[in-house]
């Protein structure tokens, strides 16, 4: 009887662990955040856009 519960009780967090990893995991993806190419500007020595 113990080793059914243990059993129960491990397999329960592991299902918890990864029902919570794969949400992480889906909010992480909506976060998209665009990257602009910079190049440095040889007279000023600032960084500008690409065109």
């Amino acid at each position: 009887m113990k080793f059914v519960v243990l059993s129960l009780v491990i397999l329960f967090v592991l299902l918890f662990f990864k029902i919570l990893s794969s949400r992480n995991s889906k909010t992480n993806i909506n976060n998209n955040k665009t990257t602009i190419d910079l190049e440095k500007d040889p007279k000023t020595q600032e960084y500008k856009p690409k065109e």
